[in-house]
């Protein structure tokens, strides 16, 4: 029984005695030397783990919506030691070229994106998809917060 927990540790944590990734990282599929964009940053621990995943052979890039996301994406870089590649959002465009990205990641855990209006997530996720190469996929981290009525996030 003792072993048995022992290995349960074990296979918990990586050999650097980090905790694995958080769920979220790893139900995106980011594999190492992608190319991924986040759009807007709520989540550290989102974003540090999915830049860290890409490595140095990758691209890591947030589209901020304010200050904050872009200070907060800097602590993050720093920390993990990863060159996040920031720009702020203006007039509702992604600040991003066409088909640039193999995966963009819209960061939804605070429903601060749920909150925008119909119109404005509408044209983020049509610019998601500008951003994004052919056979790229675009993925949606949602936390656990109440919806408006009616909001459809397939939609």
């Amino acid at each position: 029984m003792r072993f048995v927990l022992f290995l349960l540790k074990k296979l918990m944590r990586n050999s650097g005695g980090r905790t694995m990734d958080p769920l979220q990282v790893s139900m995106t599929g980011v594999r190492m030397g992608e190319r991924f964009l986040l759009v807007g940053c709520y989540d550290r621990a989102l974003l540090s783990g999915l830049a860290a995943k890409v490595g140095l052979s990758g691209t890591s890039a947030l589209a901020a919506f304010d200050d904050e996301q872009a200070k907060r994406a800097a602590k993050v870089g720093a920390k993990i030691g990863a060159l996040i590649e920031t720009h702020p959002v203006v007039d509702h465009t992604l600040p991003f070229d066409s088909d640039q990205f193999d995966m963009v990641v819209v960061d939804d855990t605070t429903g601060a994106f749920a909150a925008l209006a119909a119109d404005a997530r509408a044209g983020y996720l049509r610019d998601a998809w500008r951003t994004v190469r052919r056979g790229g996929r675009i993925e949606m981290v949602e936390g656990t917060v109440t919806r408006a009525a009616g909001y459809d996030a397939l939609a």
